[in-house]
C-alpha cells in the first residue's frame, strides 16, 4: 500500500471472547484511505465481531488496540465516532415504508442530534448522497417498494449522507441477483476515488478478486492471509476457509 495513502483504521492484537470462547485472537490490519478491504470467511469466524469492536459496541471486552483516524475506540465518544465511521447493514425492511429521501436523510442525525429537525444543510447534503449513489430517481419511492440492490445502495447513501469517511459494510451483496451485485460493487468501488475507507465483508472470493484493493482473511479467529487478491487469493487459501478440497472447486470452474 502506498505510505502516501491516510492510515485510517488500525487493529492491533485484537482478541475478543464470548465467555470462554475466544472469537477474535491477535488480529492485527491497518486499513487505509481510498481502499476496499474485504474480509473474508466462513460463518461464525469472528467478522461481525471485528465489526462490533471497529463501531466502539465491545469497548470494555476487547484486548489490543483499535484506533480510528489516530484516536483510540475507547477514548473516542460515540457521537464522534458516528462522524468518523457508518456502519451499512444488509438490506432490510423497515416497519415503516419512508421514502429514500427520508431514510437518506435519516443519515444526518449525528449532525444535528437526535431530536432537532435536519436543515437545509443536512437535506443539501442528502441531495448530494442520493445523486452520488444513484438512487436520485427513486427519491419519493417507499424503501419497502423498490428493489433489494436500490435498497442497498439508498443505504450507502444514508451513510455518505453521515459524511464519515469510513463505511463498515456487514455483507453489502447478500441476497442480491449478480446484476444487482455488479451494481452495488461497482458504485462501492468507485466512493474509493472520493477517498473513502471501505471494510466490507463478503463471501464471494469472486467479488474480493475484482473489487477489492486487499483482501483480510479470517480463518479461526486469526488471519489467515492479509494483502492484495493476486497476492493472496488463490486455490489453497479458498479451500482453507471453507473446508473445501481442490477437486470441488473443479466444479465451479
Amino acid at each position: 500500500m502506498n505510505d502516501a495513502k491516510f492510515d485510517r483504521v488500525s487493529v492491533s492484537d485484537l482478541t475478543f471472547s464470548y465467555a470462554k470462547h475466544l472469537v477474535l485472537n491477535g488480529v492485527s490490519f491497518t486499513a487505509y484511505e481510498g481502499e476496499v478491504l474485504a474480509v473474508l470467511g466462513p460463518n461464525g469466524v469472528g467478522k461481525s465481531t471485528l465489526f462490533h469492536c471497529l463501531l466502539g459496541f465491545h469497548n470494555r471486552e476487547f484486548g489490543g488496540e483499535i484506533t480510528i483516524c489516530g484516536e483510540s475506540v475507547r477514548r473516542t465518544s460515540p457521537s464522534v465516532l458516528a462522524t468518523r465511521v457508518a456502519f451499512i447493514p444488509q438490506s432490510h425492511a423497515p416497519t415503516f415504508n419512508y421514502t429514500v429521501r427520508d431514510m437518506v436523510l435519516m443519515g444526518t442525525t449525528a449532525q444535528v442530534g437526535g431530536l432537532s429537525a435536519p436543515g437545509a444543510a443536512q437535506i443539501e447534503i442528502a441531495e448530494r448522497a442520493i445523486e452520488r449513489a444513484g438512487v436520485a430517481h427513486l427519491a419519493e419511492r417507499g424503501y419497502t417498494q423498490i428493489s433489494g440492490g436500490e435498497r442497498q445502495l439508498t443505504l450507502v447513501a444514508r451513510a455518505m449522507a453521515q459524511q464519515a469517511k469510513i463505511l463498515v459494510m456487514d455483507e453489502p451483496t447478500a441476497n442480491l441477483d449478480f446484476g444487482n451485485q455488479l451494481r452495488v460493487m461497482t458504485r462501492i468501488k468507485e466512493l474509493t476515488a472520493d477517498g473513502y475507507t471501505v471494510i466490507l465483508s463478503t463471501h464471494s472470493p469472486d467479488l474480493a478478486k475484482h473489487f477489492a484493493t486487499r483482501i483480510l482473511a479470517i480463518s479461526n479467529g486469526k488471519v489467515a492471509a492479509l494483502g492484495a487478491p493476486a497476492d493472496v487469493l488463490d486455490d489453497e487459501l479458498i479451500c482453507s476457509l471453507y473446508g473445501l478440497t481442490p477437486e470441488d472447486l473443479l466444479l465451479v470452474k
